[in-house]
């Protein structure tokens, strides 16, 4: 796993992607978001419902959209959206565009690691559900998909989210060992994320940060962002 200052290399950034092919997503919704989520990491599916309900944009950004399943079930404020997804993986992106086909959403093949290039549109919200613990690095340097975030904003745009810790947040049993293995796996790189690195990270780019812990995820709601603000400390 990258830490420190050193860039990450191309392929611990592909690593945490490369899992989802079109097996593993077609058995995705049942052991993650069925089994796994609120049985080992102990997060209710409903509160990742109720996350997307309230926070959800008539011009939305999600950004590892796994297989669309919230984008699917949860309400939109207008009855036809604009949707864009955004995933290194194409199989995500295929899987995803193809569930919410009634959408009509754009695809966006990225590393959110680099700047999204993703063109004039502007968005309301964006999501980012148990993305960055597949991102490499400390929170403090894979924070930069905030940043890249923050240029598509409205100025009341809001970013919300989960992500699976390793510090600051109580593992209980089997979610240590799991955890472990997919870290082993590249399947996780958040060895080095804590949940107060989350909070700073958003603090210093939003006006409005909530964060709450489910378990082992911490669940995040944050809106007014700092735009040039970041306070990042330099690397090197």
């Amino acid at each position: 796993m990258t830490t420190g200052s050193s860039e990450p290399h191309a392929d611990d950034v592909y690593a945490g992607a490369k899992v989802y092919t079109p097996f593993v997503l077609n058995q995705y919704d049942l052991l993650v978001m069925r089994l796994i989520t609120p049985g080992v990491w102990r997060c209710p599916r409903r509160e990742l419902v109720d996350l997307y309900s309230r926070n959800l944009g008539a011009r939305h950004l999600d950004l590892g959209p796994g297989t669309g399943l919230f984008l699917d079930i949860c309400p939109f404020p207008v009855a036809q959206p604009r949707v864009a997804l955004v995933d290194l993986n194409e199989n995500s992106l295929r899987v995803a565009a193809a569930r919410i086909r009634r959408y009509q959403p754009l695809t966006f093949q990225r590393d959110v690691l680099q700047p999204l290039e993703l063109g004039p549109e502007r968005f309301d919200s964006a999501g980012l559900n148990f993305l960055l613990h597949c991102i490499p690095g400390p929170i403090e340097r894979k924070a930069v998909v905030f940043d890249h975030i923050a240029e598509y904003l409205t100025p009341e745009g809001r970013v919300f989210g989960s992500t699976v810790l390793a510090h600051g947040v109580r593992h209980r049993w089997p979610a240590g060992p799991l955890l472990r293995a997919y870290q082993r796996w590249g399947v996780f790189q958040n060895g080095a994320d804590s949940l107060d690195a989350l909070c700073t990270a958003l603090t210093r780019r939003f006006s409005e940060v909530r964060v709450r812990r489910f378990g082992s995820v911490a669940l995040f709601e944050a809106s007014g962002p700092l735009r040039g603000r970041t306070d990042t400390p330099p690397s090197g």
